[in-house]
């Protein structure tokens, strides 16, 4: 799976501890605006030298654009809407009602936890670890459904 992120969900994976396994198995995108925004301005943080190393690494492609916005998810979407990437992933509410409303999938950290469990990338464990970890960064609810389709309470 090819998807643009935006620094919100790269953060959130990251601190889960899934980043590195996301980007082994589907191809993570960025504009340099997320990188802007989750290395070059965060520099002093632990996650900021993750994602560098993941970059430098070719873990995560930086995709280079000419396209100017203020915000990372404004060129995550036009780089969507160019072509070429199956999703959006991204953790930010506003940034989700544009994308539904838009009718351009999107996926959360947390909903990724869930398909790699199902998709058998992640143990039980490993999955209610990660969602565990990413749990104060995410809402009650999120993290709720997540754990009920982790438990086999929903089926996708």
């Amino acid at each position: 799976m090819k998807v643009i992120m935006d620094a919100d969900c790269l953060i959130k994976l990251t601190k889960a501890g899934l980043k590195e396994q996301v980007c082994e198995v589907w191809h993570v995108s960025i504009p340099p605006l997320v990188r802007r925004e989750t290395v070059d301005q965060a520099s002093h943080l632990p996650d900021a030298v993750r994602i560098k190393q993941n970059i430098m690494d070719g873990h995560i492609t930086v995709i280079e654009t000419n396209i100017r916005a203020a915000k990372g998810e404004d060129v995550a979407l036009r780089l969507y809407q160019g072509g070429g990437f199956d999703a959006v992933a991204t953790d930010d509410a506003r940034f989700i009602r544009q994308l539904r409303g838009l009718g351009v999938p999107y996926a959360v950290p947390a909903v990724i936890i869930v398909r790699f469990r199902l998709d058998g990338k992640l143990t039980l464990d490993q999955a209610q670890q990660a969602l565990e970890a990413l749990r104060p960064h995410i809402s009650p609810e999120q993290y709720a459904s997540a754990q009920l389709m982790l438990s086999g309470g929903l089926r996708s």
